[in-house]
C-alpha cells in the first residue's frame, strides 16, 4: 500500500512539473533557458534523493553476500554513469554538446578513479602469476 502512495504522490509531482513548464513557455524566450534549467535540476535531485538513493540502498542490501568492495564500487559506477547520461543529454539539448562532452568524460575517469585499487591489486597478482 505505501508503495502506491509514493506512486500517486510522484505522478502527483510529475504532473504539477508539466504545469510549471507550461507556464514557462508563455515566458520570455530569453528568461526560458535558465528557468529550464533550473527546474530540471530541481527535479532531478528531488528524484535522486526520494526514489534512487532509497532504491540504491534497498539494492546494495540485495548484493551484501558479495564480495565488499566489488558490489558497491559497481552500483555506484553505474549510478554514476546512468546521472552522467541524463545531465549530459539536457546539457547537449541546450546547445553545448562540447561542454557536455567534457562532463561525461569527467564522470568516466571518475569513475576509473574509484576503480584504482582494485585494478592495481589485479595488475599486482597478474604479474605475480607471469613472474612465476
Amino acid at each position: 500500500m505505501a508503495l502506491f502512495g509514493i506512486l500517486m504522490v510522484t505522478l502527483f509531482q510529475l504532473i504539477v512539473i508539466y504545469l510549471l513548464l507550461l507556464i514557462v513557455s508563455f515566458v520570455s524566450s530569453s528568461l526560458r533557458p535558465i528557468i529550464y534549467a533550473a527546474i530540471f535540476f530541481f527535479f532531478l535531485s528531488y528524484v535522486g534523493m526520494t526514489i534512487i538513493l532509497p532504491f540504491g540502498k534497498t539494492f546494495m542490501q540485495l548484493f551484501a553476500p558479495l564480495p565488499d568492495p566489488y558490489a558497491k564500487l559497481l552500483i555506484g559506477s553505474v549510478f554514476l554513469f546512468y546521472f552522467s547520461e541524463v545531465i549530459v543529454k539536457h546539457v547537449s539539448e541546450a546547445g553545448y554538446e562540447s561542454i557536455a562532452t567534457i562532463a561525461h568524460l569527467a564522470v568516466k575517469i571518475a569513475i576509473l578513479s574509484l576503480w584504482l585499487p582494485q585494478i592495481s591489486a589485479l595488475i599486482d597478482t597478474l604479474s605475480k602469476f607471469i613472474i612465476k
